[in-house]
């Protein structure tokens, strides 16, 4: 058995990231590509104008670190990117061609990029899983290879033809899949390289000194070539290569060639762990994908559907908008990328580009193989909130601060603190002021009596943390006290405000969070500071600014790695009547309630899940999304000592009285138009009941929905 899942959330937060980037100019997702790891997911993106550009995301949807500014792909032309294990190169064809390694995460993956410049354009790269970049091309072909890069190159032969379709390489060999051509010979090969290259001298000589491990007739058929390589432990391999749309493949081994009928028609195919993962289709039908152990594949001379381990269904089969140039399967074959295509013209061409609207991630979970033990195949249950989680540092990341609105108990406060990594906390009130949160006098005992010293306010602290952290060395000091870090800071600032080229390096993110944000007076509490928090203007960015604050007269700025998380309940004021300075700056993320967190949820015979829907929808109905209550309410009741108990306190004491405020002066709606609400009578007034009568009053307002 096998269960698929689509990672639902995971290609929404991509798009609506990118929108943030890209959207003014108009993008598309031209290709992505899936680790072998399952990890991660590396993208390119092509804008109106034909730029293009990479970002590299978890499979979660959220941004890899060091990939939120994305890197250029200098190259309009055809560029081809190769997933790695920690690494990845992108081939691109623009003339006289070129081949960049980019590490998987870092802090400025550009600049630690390793960059292949060829003197003429290669006809096909690859990149291996140990690292080497194979090339075949001219055999006057020429490159430079800076330290760290192994290029193993395949001259193309003088007086024959060779079609490369898979490789991949031991410690010390390189394997190749290829299709030979020479005048009336026509075959299909596994050839393998020994390492380091024997010398040779024409491209002759290194066609005929590669070691042939397998031969059989060429594959029939002129549609795109989809074929994988094998090593396996014993020191054999297997090889298959099909064609795409063919309803056979081709299978090559030390021991035997043949021919294998498939179940469809061919789209995509990999080696993996657990065998040869299969995409086939059927015109008219649907998209089937599995696994084929190597033991039946080695034997097969047509593969069916009892074949396959643990076969599942993708949806219907459109030939126009698959492609194996969007698939992908994980190694140990638990995460699936399958991207259905459309098409936009560029110039007098067109290209495809990944659709908007559907899945294409996918998490397999499998049953253990014989003999397998299930520790280490599980795949364990995604924390609760972490899609929500790194969309908002998502945001973050891109405008500096944002806050978290909607109705009361949807966990707000929570959800902030999960984001926050060690937060500096602090809420709102109508007292609160500048002189509170960025500097002002306060009194202090002096010798002589009460003096008025100027006070750094918690923003201001927090400021002055971060950007001491992203000093160079030359102005920290190990252990540093507060007036220490404040000092370095204040030097860097006048010699960088004087004009001096001093460099940040932000090793840390540090984190704000502002409970009730509106209930505080902003632009009192922010005062000529509201500006700075403008990513554009804080430190590094384009319009950088360093302001002198009016109280002590320091200069002051904000870090780029200081993040503010803003809490507000919809319910106690509405975002239209937010400074419309702070809208400007603030994203906004809507945190609503979530039944669904309930489910499986009972106390008395009465389903959370159920009756929180059934509250809502009365509100709602009434009173709009905004006044609705959120599952924290019911979070803990389930597993309390005595849950029917804590049921009666929270509803009698905390839920009923939101009812009366919410239907103040109509309340006889609440019983006549809502049959099974029973607890608050035509007048207003709580109707207070024993348990036994308030636990069959809830399972009828439940059954009433």
């Amino acid at each position: 058995m096998v269960e698929v899942e689509p990672i639902r959330n995971s290609f929404y937060s991509i798009n609506t990231f990118l929108k943030t980037e890209y959207e003014e100019f108009g993008f598309v997702i031209e290709e992505a590509a899936l680790f072998p790891s399952g990890e991660y997911l590396v993208v390119m993106v092509r804008l109106e104008d034909d730029s293009r550009f990479l970002h590299v995301f978890n499979t979660n949807g959220s941004v890899a670190q060091g990939w939120e500014k994305g890197v250029a792909v200098p190259c309009a032309d055809e560029a081809i990117l190769l997933p790695g294990e920690n690494e990845f190169a992108v081939f691109t064809k623009c003339s006289p061609g070129r081949a960049v390694i980019y590490p998987v995460t870092s802090q400025d993956p550009e600049k630690e990029s390793l960059v292949v410049d060829f003197s003429k354009v290669p006809l096909y790269v690859s990149f291996t899983p140990r690292k080497r970049l194979v090339v075949f091309g001219d055999p006057t072909l020429d490159y430079m290879v800076p330290e760290g890069v192994r290029v193993v190159k395949l001259p193309t032969p003088a007086d024959g033809y060779a079609y490369l379709h898979a490789i991949t390489d031991s410690d010390d060999a390189v394997y190749v899949l290829y299709t030979w051509k020479d005048g009336q010979k026509h075959e299909l090969r596994v050839g393998r390289i020994n390492l380091p290259v024997f010398p040779y001298y024409t491209p002759r000589q290194f066609w005929e000194g590669m070691e042939r491990l397998a031969s059989t007739g060429p594959l029939r058929g002129g549609r795109k070539p989809v074929g994988d390589l094998y090593l396996m432990d014993n020191g054999s391999f297997v090889a298959v290569l099909g064609s795409k749309g063919s309803r056979e493949i081709v299978l090559l081994s030390p021991e035997k060639s043949r021919s294998i009928l498939l179940p469809g028609e061919l789209i995509y195919l990999r080696f993996t762990s657990r065998g040869l993962f299969l995409i086939t289709g059927v015109y008219g039908g649907g998209i089937n994908a599995g696994v084929v152990s190597l033991e039946r594949l080695l034997e097969a001379r047509e593969i069916g559907r009892d074949d396959f381990e643990g076969l599942f269904s993708l949806g219907r089969y459109v030939p126009g908008v698959v492609d194996p140039k969007y698939a992908g399967v994980s190694e140990d074959c638990r995460i699936l990328y399958f991207g259905r295509t459309a098409y936009r013209a560029m110039g007098q061409r067109f290209y495809y580009y990944l659709r908007r609207d559907v899945d294409y991630l996918y998490e397999i979970r499998w049953e253990a193989l014989p003999g397998e033990s299930r520790e280490g195949l599980e795949t364990p249950e995604p924390e609760e909130g972490v899609e929500e989680v790194e969309s908002i540092r998502t945001l973050l990341r891109k405008f500096g601060q944002v806050i978290l609105y909607g109705p009361p108990g949807t966990g707000k406060t929570y959800l902030a603190r999960k984001v926050a990594v060690k937060p500096e906390f602090v809420s709102f009130h109508q007292s609160f002021s500048y002189e509170d949160f960025v500097e002002g006098f306060r009194p202090t005992k002096g010798s002589g009596g009460v003096v008025y010293d100027v006070v750094d306010g918690v923003f201001k602290r927090i400021s002055i943390e971060a950007i001491y952290d992203s000093l160079p060395e030359k102005f920290r000091k190990k252990n540093a006290t507060y007036g220490e870090m404040k000092k370095a800071v204040l030097e860097f600032l006048e010699r960088r405000k004087a004009g001096e080229n001093l460099k940040l390096a932000p090793k840390r993110e540090f984190y704000l969070v502002i409970d009730e944000i509106n209930r505080g007076n902003i632009s009192r509490i922010f005062g000529e500071l509201i500006t700075l928090l403008d990513t554009d203007k804080r430190l590094g960015g384009p319009s950088e600014t360093i302001v002198r604050l009016p109280y002590s007269g320091e200069l002051f700025a904000v870090p780029p790695n200081l993040y503010i998380i803003g809490t507000m309940n919809s319910a106690d004021r509405s975002i239209a009547l937010l400074d419309i300075a702070l809208r400007r700056r603030f994203a906004f993320y809507e945190v609503l309630p979530r039944p669904e967190l309930l489910a499986g949820m009972e106390v008395g015979g009465v389903s959370m899940e159920h009756l929180l829907s059934r509250l809502n929808s009365i509100i709602e109905r009434e009173k709009g999304k905004d006044y609705t209550i959120g599952h924290g309410y019911f979070l803990d009741i389930a597993s309390s000592e005595n849950p029917e108990e804590d049921l009666y306190l929270v509803f009698y004491h905390k839920i009923l009285p939101l009812f009366q405020e919410y239907f103040y002066g109509s309340w006889e709606q609440l019983g006549s138009f809502y049959p099974g609400f029973e607890f608050i009578d035509d007048r207003g007034r709580i109707v207070m009941m024993d348990r036994e009568s308030f636990m069959e009053a809830l399972r009828r307002l439940v059954r009433a929905e």
